[in-house]
């Protein structure tokens, strides 16, 4: 596992461990009891001093996408379901990738902290394969990339997603091309 030092976040991530083990001992016992509002009330939220967005240097019609989800998503019967509640150790978060091809029917919502109704109703919601793909195909956006990542939300320490999940993210969008991609929050 990378060390925090090892990212470009190592300053704010060190600062900020010390409040997130001060919360978990706050929290962990009001989770069981169903106080997650509470508990997630006084949760020390990581920021950084950096831009994590960059300026895109060409026209979206020629650019590649990658889809990222933290709908917490598997395909039954080939994969592992995802964790379903968050840890607060250095488990590093899972990923797994869905084919934009999959057959709809296959994918489950491993995530127990949002609602399901509308992500049920239309998988577009939170995986929009098919919109995406009519944006490929009218020529709004140039390319998707056939793999999508998912992760589980729900991190509450960032550490292990910073110094070890995204640098796999960014590795895995890079070998297949990838030169935007879309966020999609669950």
């Amino acid at each position: 596992m990378p060390t925090p030092e090892a990212t470009p976040d190592a300053a704010e991530l060190t600062a900020w461990q010390p409040r997130f083990e001060e919360w978990v001992a706050f929290a962990q016992p009001l989770l069981p009891q169903g106080k997650a509002k509470e508990a997630f009330a006084k949760y020390p939220w990581f920021t950084t001093s950096g831009d994590p967005f960059a300026r895109l240097g060409k026209s979206v019609r020629d650019t590649r996408f990658g889809l990222l989800t933290t709908g917490g998503y598997s395909i039954e019967g080939e994969q592992e379901p995802m964790r379903g509640y968050p840890t607060f150790g250095d488990e590093v978060p899972q990923i797994r990738v869905i084919p934009t091809d999959v057959d709809r029917a296959k994918l489950k919502i491993n995530h127990p902290g949002y609602d399901h109704k509308y992500a049920l109703e239309d998988h577009n919601a939170n995986l929009p394969f098919d919109r995406l793909n009519e944006l490929v195909a009218e020529g709004e956006i140039g390319s998707l990339s056939p793999a999508t990542l998912v992760l589980m939300g729900l991190q509450p320490n960032v550490a292990p997603l910073l110094t070890d999940t995204v640098p796999e993210i960014v590795a895995r969008f890079k070998q297949d091309d990838v030169e935007a991609a879309l966020l999609v929050p669950s």
